[in-house]
């Protein structure tokens, strides 16, 4: 499979963005990254996705949880939703931190 027309993004030891850029996935391993007028010619009946300019980056995972949250998942809050992550702690997390503490 190969992706063209995109916006790359790379989180390599220079970190650089590839405007027009393409890539190519070879049994889930991307085996070749550059400029979309430089892909070598697709393989017969090779999938190709156009990105038109949209950004393809690396997946960013984030391991960091806690227990609890998974349980937290869909609570439903009283009131008005928290309008930023200040309020996100007040209404939900450091509610329940106390409780779990009790």
């Amino acid at each position: 499979m190969r992706i063209i027309h995109a916006t790359l993004i790379t989180f390599g030891s220079s970190n650089l963005v590839i405007e027009d850029g393409g890539l190519r996935v070879e049994n889930g391993i991307i085996t070749w990254v550059g400029k979309t007028a430089d892909l070598p010619a697709p393989e017969a009946a090779e999938e190709v996705l156009d990105a038109r300019g949209q950004l393809v980056m690396p997946g960013n995972i984030c391991s960091h949880t806690h227990f609890y949250g998974a349980f937290a998942r869909g609570m439903a809050l009283r009131g008005e939703p928290p309008k930023n992550f200040v309020e996100i702690l007040e209404k939900l997390w450091w509610r329940l931190d106390k409780a779990l503490l009790m």
